[in-house]
Protein backbone atom coordinates (compact mmCIF):
# COMPACT_ATOMS: atom_id res chain seq x y z
CA UNK A 1 0.00 0.00 0.00
CA UNK A 2 1.21 3.53 -1.37
CA UNK A 3 1.03 6.57 1.60
CA UNK A 4 1.66 9.93 0.06
CA UNK A 5 0.63 12.00 -2.65
CA UNK A 6 3.61 11.05 -4.91
CA UNK A 7 3.55 7.51 -5.95
CA UNK A 8 5.51 7.05 -9.60
CA UNK A 9 2.40 5.41 -11.19
CA UNK A 10 2.35 4.66 -14.91
CA UNK A 11 -0.36 4.98 -16.74
CA UNK A 12 -1.70 3.58 -19.98
CA UNK A 13 -4.37 4.83 -22.08
CA UNK A 14 -4.95 2.47 -25.22
CA UNK A 15 -8.24 3.86 -27.38
CA UNK A 16 -9.59 2.60 -30.61
CA UNK A 17 -7.62 5.31 -32.44
CA UNK A 18 -4.57 6.19 -30.48
CA UNK A 19 -2.15 4.99 -27.57
CA UNK A 20 -1.40 7.43 -24.39
CA UNK A 21 1.29 6.05 -22.07
CA UNK A 22 3.02 8.12 -19.56
CA UNK A 23 3.72 8.56 -15.77
CA UNK A 24 1.28 10.27 -13.59
CA UNK A 25 1.58 13.56 -11.99
CA UNK A 26 2.96 15.05 -15.49
CA UNK A 27 1.15 17.27 -17.32
CA UNK A 28 0.48 14.98 -20.68
CA UNK A 29 1.60 11.75 -22.05
CA UNK A 30 5.33 11.14 -23.15
CA UNK A 31 4.38 8.34 -25.45
CA UNK A 32 2.04 8.12 -28.18
CA UNK A 33 1.73 5.62 -30.54
CA UNK A 34 -1.15 4.87 -32.99
CA UNK A 35 -3.35 1.72 -31.97
CA UNK A 36 -2.39 -0.57 -34.32
CA UNK A 37 0.02 -3.60 -33.63
CA UNK A 38 2.29 -5.10 -37.01
CA UNK A 39 3.15 -8.64 -37.23
CA UNK A 40 5.52 -9.81 -39.89
CA UNK A 41 6.09 -13.97 -41.47
CA UNK A 42 8.53 -14.60 -38.71
CA UNK A 43 6.07 -13.22 -35.79
CA UNK A 44 7.59 -10.45 -34.93
CA UNK A 45 5.35 -7.51 -33.55
CA UNK A 46 6.16 -3.68 -33.51
CA UNK A 47 4.29 -0.76 -33.30
CA UNK A 48 3.94 0.93 -36.66
CA UNK A 49 4.91 5.15 -35.97
CA UNK A 50 3.37 6.21 -39.25
CA UNK A 51 1.19 5.28 -42.12
CA UNK A 52 3.29 6.80 -44.54
CA UNK A 53 5.64 3.63 -45.40
CA UNK A 54 3.69 0.23 -46.33
CA UNK A 55 4.73 -2.79 -44.20
CA UNK A 56 6.95 -5.27 -46.36
CA UNK A 57 5.36 -7.95 -45.48
CA UNK A 58 3.33 -9.61 -42.51
CA UNK A 59 -0.08 -8.22 -41.26
CA UNK A 60 -1.36 -5.06 -39.21
CA UNK A 61 -4.02 -5.17 -36.75
CA UNK A 62 -6.39 -3.26 -34.30
CA UNK A 63 -6.08 -3.47 -30.90
CA UNK A 64 -10.17 -2.53 -30.48
CA UNK A 65 -12.77 -3.80 -32.66
CA UNK A 66 -13.04 -1.41 -36.02
CA UNK A 67 -16.47 -0.83 -37.66
CA UNK A 68 -18.31 -3.13 -39.48
CA UNK A 69 -16.88 -4.78 -42.17
CA UNK A 70 -14.15 -2.44 -42.33
CA UNK A 71 -11.30 -5.54 -41.68
CA UNK A 72 -12.92 -7.80 -44.81
CA UNK A 73 -11.20 -7.54 -47.84
CA UNK A 74 -7.66 -6.65 -49.80
CA UNK A 75 -6.53 -3.47 -48.91
CA UNK A 76 -5.14 -3.38 -52.78
CA UNK A 77 -9.02 -3.52 -54.19
CA UNK A 78 -11.30 -0.34 -54.44
CA UNK A 79 -12.01 1.70 -51.62
CA UNK A 80 -16.04 1.40 -50.00
CA UNK A 81 -15.72 3.63 -47.07
CA UNK A 82 -18.27 2.31 -44.52
CA UNK A 83 -20.97 5.45 -44.29
CA UNK A 84 -23.16 3.82 -42.18
CA UNK A 85 -22.95 5.62 -38.84
CA UNK A 86 -24.80 2.74 -36.93
CA UNK A 87 -21.33 0.34 -38.16
CA UNK A 88 -19.36 2.74 -35.97
CA UNK A 89 -20.90 1.55 -33.15
CA UNK A 90 -18.82 -1.33 -31.96
CA UNK A 91 -15.53 0.41 -32.66
CA UNK A 92 -14.01 1.07 -29.48
CA UNK A 93 -16.00 -0.99 -27.06
CA UNK A 94 -14.10 -3.82 -25.88
CA UNK A 95 -10.02 -4.94 -26.75
CA UNK A 96 -10.04 -7.91 -29.51
CA UNK A 97 -7.02 -8.65 -29.75
CA UNK A 98 -4.98 -8.96 -25.93
CA UNK A 99 -1.91 -10.22 -27.50
CA UNK A 100 -1.74 -6.60 -29.43
CA UNK A 101 -3.03 -5.07 -25.98
CA UNK A 102 -0.35 -6.50 -24.36
CA UNK A 103 2.51 -5.62 -26.82
CA UNK A 104 1.34 -1.59 -26.40
CA UNK A 105 2.27 -1.82 -22.83
CA UNK A 106 5.50 -3.93 -23.59
CA UNK A 107 5.97 -1.24 -25.91
CA UNK A 108 5.66 1.64 -23.77
CA UNK A 109 7.86 0.22 -21.06
CA UNK A 110 10.67 -0.44 -23.20
CA UNK A 111 10.19 3.53 -24.35
CA UNK A 112 9.50 5.06 -21.28
CA UNK A 113 12.31 2.47 -19.15
CA UNK A 114 9.39 1.50 -16.80
CA UNK A 115 11.51 -1.33 -15.74
CA UNK A 116 14.70 0.73 -15.48
CA UNK A 117 15.74 0.63 -11.88
CA UNK A 118 18.52 3.46 -12.57
CA UNK A 119 16.32 6.13 -14.21
CA UNK A 120 16.22 8.14 -11.14
CA UNK A 121 19.62 8.24 -9.92
CA UNK A 122 22.64 10.27 -10.89
CA UNK A 123 24.64 8.65 -14.24
CA UNK A 124 21.98 6.11 -14.42
CA UNK A 125 20.80 6.91 -17.73
CA UNK A 126 22.70 2.68 -18.64
CA UNK A 127 23.92 4.02 -21.59
CA UNK A 128 27.49 5.15 -22.68
CA UNK A 129 28.05 9.00 -23.65
CA UNK A 130 30.77 9.80 -25.86
CA UNK A 131 31.64 13.26 -26.65
CA UNK A 132 33.33 13.82 -30.06
CA UNK A 133 34.08 17.46 -32.02
CA UNK A 134 34.63 18.13 -35.34
CA UNK A 135 37.27 20.59 -37.21
CA UNK A 136 34.42 22.98 -37.86
CA UNK A 137 34.18 22.75 -34.28
CA UNK A 138 31.07 21.31 -33.58
CA UNK A 139 30.05 19.26 -30.89
CA UNK A 140 28.41 15.59 -31.44
CA UNK A 141 26.84 13.35 -28.57
CA UNK A 142 26.45 10.13 -28.87
CA UNK A 143 24.58 7.33 -27.08
CA UNK A 144 25.18 3.71 -26.72
CA UNK A 145 23.30 1.00 -24.54
CA UNK A 146 25.45 -0.80 -22.05
CA UNK A 147 25.05 -4.41 -22.54
CA UNK A 148 25.78 -4.94 -18.86
CA UNK A 149 23.08 -3.24 -17.18
CA UNK A 150 19.79 -5.22 -16.27
CA UNK A 151 16.18 -4.48 -15.78
CA UNK A 152 14.69 -5.08 -12.58
CA UNK A 153 10.52 -6.02 -12.40
CA UNK A 154 8.00 -3.07 -12.70
CA UNK A 155 8.29 -0.86 -9.14
CA UNK A 156 5.45 1.57 -10.40
CA UNK A 157 1.63 1.12 -9.88
CA UNK A 158 0.20 0.99 -13.24
CA UNK A 159 -3.35 2.68 -14.21
CA UNK A 160 -5.32 1.52 -17.06
CA UNK A 161 -8.23 3.23 -18.61
CA UNK A 162 -11.00 1.60 -20.24
CA UNK A 163 -13.34 2.31 -22.31
CA UNK A 164 -16.43 3.04 -20.45
CA UNK A 165 -19.15 1.33 -22.78
CA UNK A 166 -22.12 0.60 -20.91
CA UNK A 167 -23.30 -2.17 -23.67
CA UNK A 168 -21.26 -4.22 -25.82
CA UNK A 169 -22.54 -4.04 -29.55
CA UNK A 170 -22.92 -7.60 -31.01
CA UNK A 171 -25.75 -9.12 -28.99
CA UNK A 172 -29.41 -8.73 -27.93
CA UNK A 173 -29.25 -10.91 -24.54
CA UNK A 174 -29.46 -7.93 -22.65
CA UNK A 175 -27.82 -6.42 -19.22
CA UNK A 176 -26.22 -10.20 -18.21
CA UNK A 177 -24.47 -10.05 -21.99
CA UNK A 178 -23.53 -6.69 -21.10
CA UNK A 179 -21.99 -7.58 -17.69
CA UNK A 180 -20.24 -10.85 -18.29
CA UNK A 181 -18.55 -9.12 -21.40
CA UNK A 182 -17.48 -5.95 -18.55
CA UNK A 183 -16.46 -8.74 -16.04
CA UNK A 184 -14.56 -10.24 -18.66
CA UNK A 185 -12.57 -6.99 -19.93
CA UNK A 186 -11.66 -5.99 -16.26
CA UNK A 187 -10.03 -9.55 -15.56
CA UNK A 188 -7.96 -9.86 -18.47
CA UNK A 189 -6.77 -6.08 -18.56
CA UNK A 190 -5.87 -6.93 -14.95
CA UNK A 191 -3.74 -10.01 -15.56
CA UNK A 192 -1.99 -8.80 -18.03
CA UNK A 193 -1.03 -5.59 -16.06
CA UNK A 194 -0.03 -8.39 -13.49
CA UNK A 195 1.42 -10.88 -15.23
CA UNK A 196 2.54 -9.83 -18.15
CA UNK A 197 3.83 -6.39 -17.05
CA UNK A 198 4.23 -7.79 -12.98
CA UNK A 199 2.84 -5.15 -11.86
CA UNK A 200 3.40 -4.32 -8.14
CA UNK A 201 -0.46 -2.73 -7.95
CA UNK A 202 -2.98 -2.02 -10.30
CA UNK A 203 -6.27 0.41 -11.16
CA UNK A 204 -8.71 0.15 -13.49
CA UNK A 205 -10.77 3.38 -14.49
CA UNK A 206 -13.52 4.37 -17.40
CA UNK A 207 -12.72 7.43 -19.54
CA UNK A 208 -15.87 9.77 -18.82
CA UNK A 209 -14.59 9.59 -14.58
CA UNK A 210 -11.31 10.22 -15.66
CA UNK A 211 -12.28 13.35 -18.13
CA UNK A 212 -14.63 14.94 -15.83
CA UNK A 213 -11.44 14.63 -13.33
CA UNK A 214 -9.34 16.24 -15.74
CA UNK A 215 -11.47 19.40 -15.45
CA UNK A 216 -11.57 19.33 -12.13
CA UNK A 217 -15.42 18.08 -11.49
CA UNK A 218 -17.12 15.27 -9.71
CA UNK A 219 -20.51 16.09 -11.38
CA UNK A 220 -21.07 16.39 -15.39
CA UNK A 221 -22.08 15.86 -18.36
CA UNK A 222 -18.91 14.41 -20.45
CA UNK A 223 -19.34 14.68 -24.11
CA UNK A 224 -16.62 12.67 -25.83
CA UNK A 225 -16.30 13.13 -29.68
CA UNK A 226 -13.52 10.47 -30.76
CA UNK A 227 -12.94 8.27 -33.56
CA UNK A 228 -15.16 5.81 -33.20
CA UNK A 229 -18.11 7.82 -32.12
CA UNK A 230 -19.76 10.65 -29.53
CA UNK A 231 -20.67 9.00 -26.45
CA UNK A 232 -22.18 11.19 -23.77
CA UNK A 233 -22.17 10.34 -20.28
CA UNK A 234 -23.17 11.34 -17.21
CA UNK A 235 -21.04 11.40 -14.19
CA UNK A 236 -22.76 12.00 -10.57
CA UNK A 237 -20.22 12.33 -7.46
CA UNK A 238 -17.34 10.83 -9.50
CA UNK A 239 -19.94 7.94 -10.67
CA UNK A 240 -21.10 6.72 -14.04
CA UNK A 241 -24.73 7.08 -14.40
CA UNK A 242 -24.72 3.68 -17.50
CA UNK A 243 -28.29 3.65 -18.12
CA UNK A 244 -28.44 7.35 -19.18
CA UNK A 245 -25.49 7.08 -21.22
CA UNK A 246 -25.78 7.61 -24.95
CA UNK A 247 -23.36 6.68 -27.85
CA UNK A 248 -23.27 7.96 -31.38
CA UNK A 249 -21.47 6.45 -34.72
CA UNK A 250 -21.12 10.06 -35.75
CA UNK A 251 -17.42 10.72 -34.93
CA UNK A 252 -13.74 10.90 -36.77
CA UNK A 253 -13.97 8.14 -38.54
CA UNK A 254 -17.47 8.19 -39.92
CA UNK A 255 -16.33 12.25 -41.24
CA UNK A 256 -13.63 10.66 -42.98
CA UNK A 257 -15.39 8.00 -44.28
CA UNK A 258 -18.40 10.39 -45.99
CA UNK A 259 -15.59 12.50 -47.22
CA UNK A 260 -13.89 9.49 -49.36
CA UNK A 261 -17.65 8.91 -50.62
CA UNK A 262 -17.60 12.87 -51.53
CA UNK A 263 -14.62 13.08 -53.06
CA UNK A 264 -15.54 9.70 -55.25
CA UNK A 265 -18.73 11.36 -56.25
CA UNK A 266 -16.43 13.82 -57.50
CA UNK A 267 -14.37 10.98 -59.57
CA UNK A 268 -11.37 11.34 -57.26
CA UNK A 269 -9.84 8.52 -56.56
CA UNK A 270 -7.88 8.95 -53.14
CA UNK A 271 -4.41 7.57 -52.82
CA UNK A 272 -2.81 7.21 -49.15
CA UNK A 273 1.35 8.54 -48.86
CA UNK A 274 2.06 5.22 -48.90
CA UNK A 275 0.87 4.26 -52.78
CA UNK A 276 2.95 7.33 -53.70
CA UNK A 277 6.10 5.58 -53.03
CA UNK A 278 5.10 2.56 -54.42
CA UNK A 279 5.99 1.39 -58.09
CA UNK A 280 3.35 1.01 -60.19
CA UNK A 281 4.20 -2.60 -60.70
CA UNK A 282 4.07 -3.69 -57.76
CA UNK A 283 2.02 -6.33 -56.35
CA UNK A 284 2.58 -6.27 -52.56
CA UNK A 285 -0.51 -7.46 -50.75
CA UNK A 286 -1.42 -4.03 -48.28
CA UNK A 287 -3.63 -5.07 -44.90
CA UNK A 288 -6.55 -3.92 -45.29
CA UNK A 289 -6.40 -2.25 -41.89
CA UNK A 290 -3.34 -0.84 -42.83
CA UNK A 291 -5.09 1.22 -45.92
CA UNK A 292 -8.16 2.52 -43.95
CA UNK A 293 -5.80 3.49 -41.04
CA UNK A 294 -3.62 5.29 -43.87
CA UNK A 295 -6.92 6.68 -45.72
CA UNK A 296 -8.20 8.03 -42.27
CA UNK A 297 -5.30 9.76 -41.99
CA UNK A 298 -5.31 11.58 -45.42
CA UNK A 299 -8.97 12.55 -44.44
CA UNK A 300 -7.99 14.13 -40.77
CA UNK A 301 -5.58 16.34 -42.53
CA UNK A 302 -8.57 17.34 -45.02
CA UNK A 303 -10.92 17.73 -42.52
CA UNK A 304 -8.67 19.61 -39.97
CA UNK A 305 -6.98 22.06 -43.02
CA UNK A 306 -8.00 26.32 -42.70
CA UNK A 307 -10.94 25.48 -45.43
CA UNK A 308 -12.98 24.05 -42.89
CA UNK A 309 -15.10 26.41 -40.99
CA UNK A 310 -18.37 25.41 -38.64
CA UNK A 311 -20.38 28.51 -38.04
CA UNK A 312 -21.75 29.36 -34.95
CA UNK A 313 -25.19 29.14 -35.57
CA UNK A 314 -27.14 27.62 -38.96
CA UNK A 315 -26.71 29.61 -41.82
CA UNK A 316 -27.53 27.05 -44.12
CA UNK A 317 -30.31 25.20 -43.15
CA UNK A 318 -29.55 22.06 -45.77
CA UNK A 319 -27.75 19.54 -44.60
CA UNK A 320 -24.68 18.60 -46.54
CA UNK A 321 -24.35 15.72 -49.59
CA UNK A 322 -27.99 15.69 -49.53
CA UNK A 323 -29.79 16.97 -52.65
CA UNK A 324 -33.58 16.82 -52.39
CA UNK A 325 -33.83 18.28 -56.42
CA UNK A 326 -31.94 15.14 -57.77
CA UNK A 327 -34.23 12.52 -56.05
CA UNK A 328 -36.11 12.33 -59.57
CA UNK A 329 -33.28 12.29 -61.54
CA UNK A 330 -31.58 9.39 -62.86
CA UNK A 331 -27.54 8.09 -61.95
CA UNK A 332 -26.97 8.69 -65.99
CA UNK A 333 -28.56 12.75 -66.01
CA UNK A 334 -26.56 13.34 -62.54
CA UNK A 335 -23.26 12.17 -63.61
CA UNK A 336 -24.08 14.40 -66.96
CA UNK A 337 -24.71 17.28 -64.52
CA UNK A 338 -22.04 17.24 -62.43
CA UNK A 339 -19.57 17.10 -65.46
CA UNK A 340 -21.20 19.90 -67.34
CA UNK A 341 -21.08 21.87 -63.92
CA UNK A 342 -17.09 20.80 -63.59
CA UNK A 343 -16.32 21.87 -67.45
CA UNK A 344 -17.45 25.35 -66.41
CA UNK A 345 -15.77 25.39 -63.46
CA UNK A 346 -12.40 24.57 -65.34
CA UNK A 347 -12.92 27.70 -67.48
CA UNK A 348 -12.93 29.94 -64.28
CA UNK A 349 -9.55 30.61 -62.96
CA UNK A 350 -9.41 28.85 -59.84
CA UNK A 351 -7.61 30.61 -56.75
CA UNK A 352 -5.49 29.15 -54.98
CA UNK A 353 -7.78 29.91 -51.28
CA UNK A 354 -10.53 28.19 -53.30
CA UNK A 355 -9.01 24.74 -54.01
CA UNK A 356 -7.16 21.68 -51.73
CA UNK A 357 -4.30 19.61 -53.12
CA UNK A 358 -3.81 16.01 -52.33
CA UNK A 359 -0.77 14.52 -51.80
CA UNK A 360 -0.46 12.92 -55.53
CA UNK A 361 -1.15 16.43 -56.68
CA UNK A 362 -4.89 15.92 -57.50
CA UNK A 363 -6.79 19.29 -56.96
CA UNK A 364 -10.26 19.03 -55.11
CA UNK A 365 -12.45 22.35 -55.84
CA UNK A 366 -13.66 23.73 -53.38
CA UNK A 367 -16.42 26.17 -55.15
CA UNK A 368 -18.34 23.32 -56.53
CA UNK A 369 -21.51 22.05 -55.12
CA UNK A 370 -19.93 18.84 -53.31
CA UNK A 371 -16.71 21.42 -52.68
CA UNK A 372 -18.47 23.28 -50.75
CA UNK A 373 -19.78 20.96 -48.43
CA UNK A 374 -16.73 19.41 -47.89
CA UNK A 375 -16.09 22.75 -46.19
CA UNK A 376 -19.23 22.20 -44.37
CA UNK A 377 -18.60 18.86 -42.78
CA UNK A 378 -19.08 19.35 -38.92
CA UNK A 379 -22.30 20.15 -39.95
CA UNK A 380 -23.20 16.81 -40.02
CA UNK A 381 -22.85 16.64 -36.28
CA UNK A 382 -26.09 18.64 -35.79
CA UNK A 383 -28.26 17.18 -39.10
CA UNK A 384 -31.16 14.63 -38.75
CA UNK A 385 -30.15 13.20 -41.99
CA UNK A 386 -27.29 11.31 -43.00
CA UNK A 387 -25.52 11.48 -46.34
CA UNK A 388 -25.20 8.96 -49.12
CA UNK A 389 -27.64 6.85 -46.56
CA UNK A 390 -31.59 5.66 -46.42
CA UNK A 391 -32.87 6.91 -43.41
CA UNK A 392 -35.24 3.46 -42.79
CA UNK A 393 -32.08 1.85 -42.22
CA UNK A 394 -30.52 4.17 -39.35
CA UNK A 395 -34.44 3.62 -37.73
CA UNK A 396 -34.26 2.14 -34.63
CA UNK A 397 -37.29 0.43 -35.14
CA UNK A 398 -35.71 -1.79 -37.81
CA UNK A 399 -35.09 -5.33 -36.26
CA UNK A 400 -31.83 -5.60 -38.38
CA UNK A 401 -30.13 -2.52 -36.85
CA UNK A 402 -28.21 -2.38 -33.79
CA UNK A 403 -29.78 0.17 -32.52
CA UNK A 404 -32.47 -2.22 -31.53
CA UNK A 405 -30.34 -3.76 -29.08
CA UNK A 406 -30.27 -1.48 -26.48
CA UNK A 407 -31.70 1.80 -25.10
CA UNK A 408 -27.88 3.28 -25.18
CA UNK A 409 -27.33 3.16 -28.63
CA UNK A 410 -28.77 6.13 -31.42
CA UNK A 411 -27.84 7.92 -34.16
CA UNK A 412 -29.56 10.86 -33.47
CA UNK A 413 -27.47 14.36 -33.58
CA UNK A 414 -25.08 15.76 -31.15
CA UNK A 415 -27.20 17.99 -29.01
CA UNK A 416 -30.31 15.70 -29.29
CA UNK A 417 -28.01 12.98 -28.25
CA UNK A 418 -27.53 15.40 -24.96
CA UNK A 419 -30.56 15.85 -24.59
CA UNK A 420 -31.38 12.43 -24.81
CA UNK A 421 -29.00 11.50 -21.69
CA UNK A 422 -30.47 14.33 -19.89
CA UNK A 423 -33.83 13.17 -19.80
CA UNK A 424 -32.85 9.82 -18.50
CA UNK A 425 -31.55 11.10 -15.72
CA UNK A 426 -34.84 10.68 -12.95
CA UNK A 427 -33.13 13.59 -10.60
CA UNK A 428 -34.54 16.61 -11.83
CA UNK A 429 -32.30 18.40 -8.79
CA UNK A 430 -29.36 16.29 -11.35
CA UNK A 431 -30.37 17.15 -14.58
CA UNK A 432 -30.02 20.82 -13.81
CA UNK A 433 -26.53 20.65 -12.52
CA UNK A 434 -25.52 17.87 -15.23
CA UNK A 435 -26.84 21.21 -17.86
CA UNK A 436 -24.70 23.89 -16.15
CA UNK A 437 -21.61 21.37 -16.52
CA UNK A 438 -21.07 20.06 -19.94
CA UNK A 439 -17.76 18.83 -20.66
CA UNK A 440 -16.50 18.78 -24.50
CA UNK A 441 -13.86 15.96 -24.75
CA UNK A 442 -11.92 14.16 -27.87
CA UNK A 443 -9.89 14.44 -30.53
CA UNK A 444 -12.30 15.09 -33.12
CA UNK A 445 -14.04 17.85 -30.98
CA UNK A 446 -11.40 20.32 -31.98
CA UNK A 447 -13.41 21.82 -34.75
CA UNK A 448 -13.20 26.07 -34.50
CA UNK A 449 -16.23 27.27 -32.79
CA UNK A 450 -17.51 23.73 -31.87
CA UNK A 451 -18.72 24.43 -28.43
CA UNK A 452 -20.66 28.03 -29.59
CA UNK A 453 -22.54 25.97 -31.82
CA UNK A 454 -23.42 23.72 -29.55
CA UNK A 455 -24.29 25.83 -26.87
CA UNK A 456 -26.80 27.27 -29.26
CA UNK A 457 -28.09 23.98 -30.76
CA UNK A 458 -28.88 22.63 -27.25
CA UNK A 459 -30.92 26.20 -26.45
CA UNK A 460 -33.98 24.97 -29.05
CA UNK A 461 -34.04 21.40 -27.00
CA UNK A 462 -33.52 21.85 -23.63
CA UNK A 463 -36.30 23.84 -21.64
CA UNK A 464 -35.55 27.31 -20.88
CA UNK A 465 -35.54 26.67 -17.10
CA UNK A 466 -32.24 25.17 -17.66
CA UNK A 467 -29.03 26.84 -18.54
CA UNK A 468 -26.40 25.09 -20.09
CA UNK A 469 -23.16 25.58 -20.14
CA UNK A 470 -20.39 24.03 -22.40
CA UNK A 471 -16.94 23.57 -21.02
CA UNK A 472 -14.49 22.92 -23.42
CA UNK A 473 -10.25 23.61 -23.35
CA UNK A 474 -8.35 25.84 -25.60
CA UNK A 475 -5.52 24.09 -25.53
CA UNK A 476 -5.86 20.53 -28.36
CA UNK A 477 -3.54 18.16 -25.76
CA UNK A 478 -5.39 18.99 -23.06
CA UNK A 479 -9.20 18.09 -24.74
CA UNK A 480 -7.79 14.84 -27.45
CA UNK A 481 -5.56 13.52 -23.78
CA UNK A 482 -8.19 14.04 -20.68
CA UNK A 483 -8.97 11.00 -19.83
CA UNK A 484 -5.11 10.50 -19.55
CA UNK A 485 -4.92 14.11 -17.78
CA UNK A 486 -7.82 12.51 -15.17
CA UNK A 487 -5.87 9.61 -14.34
CA UNK A 488 -2.55 11.83 -13.49
CA UNK A 489 -4.73 13.79 -11.44
CA UNK A 490 -6.18 10.91 -10.15
CA UNK A 491 -2.95 8.81 -8.50
CA UNK A 492 -1.05 12.54 -7.39
CA UNK A 493 -4.26 12.08 -4.69
CA UNK A 494 -3.26 11.08 -1.10
CA UNK A 495 -6.89 9.75 -0.57
CA UNK A 496 -6.79 7.55 -3.78
CA UNK A 497 -3.71 5.40 -2.79
CA UNK A 498 -5.82 3.17 -0.75
CA UNK A 499 -7.98 1.65 -3.79
CA UNK A 500 -5.17 0.32 -5.63
CA UNK A 501 -5.35 -3.63 -6.34
CA UNK A 502 -1.96 -4.68 -4.59
CA UNK A 503 -0.54 -8.12 -5.87
CA UNK A 504 -0.87 -9.46 -2.39
CA UNK A 505 -4.23 -9.15 -2.20
CA UNK A 506 -4.08 -10.37 -6.28
CA UNK A 507 -2.66 -13.56 -5.51
CA UNK A 508 -5.04 -14.28 -2.40
CA UNK A 509 -8.16 -13.12 -4.40
CA UNK A 510 -7.65 -13.33 -7.80
CA UNK A 511 -8.67 -10.85 -10.51
CA UNK A 512 -12.70 -11.63 -9.11
CA UNK A 513 -11.65 -8.43 -6.92
CA UNK A 514 -10.72 -6.32 -9.13
CA UNK A 515 -14.42 -6.74 -10.81
CA UNK A 516 -15.56 -5.96 -7.47
CA UNK A 517 -12.97 -2.83 -6.72
CA UNK A 518 -12.79 -1.12 -9.87
CA UNK A 519 -15.46 1.08 -11.54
Amino acid sequence: MYCGDETGAFIGDVGSHTCRFGYGGEDNPKYVTPSYVACNIEGKKHMPTSCYRAPSSGDVKSIYRLAANVEQGDGNNEDKPQIDPTAYLQQGDIVQDWDSYEHAWQTSFDVLRVRDTLKHTKGGSGEQVTTTKTSAGVTSTTLRSNSNQTEGKCAHPLLAISSGCTHAVGSKNGSQYDKAVKREQIVRQTEVLMEAMEATSVFIAPTPMLAAFSHGRQTCLVVDIGAGGTRVTPVVDGLLLNQSQRRSGRGGDWLGSIQQKALQKEHITVKPRYQLRLPQSSTRKIPAVFRRWALQDLMFELRTSPHESLATWRIDPTTPFVYPEDEGKTKKEQEKEEKSKGDNAMEVETDLEHTYELPDGTIVDTTTRIGKDLLRLPELFFTDDVPFVENDALSPNNSNSVLSEHSTLSNLPLHKLIHASLTAVGDSDVRKELCGNIVLTGGSSLFSNLEQRLSLELTTVVPSSYKCRVIASRNSVERSCAAWIGASVLTSLGSFQQLWLSRTEYEEYGATLAVQRFP
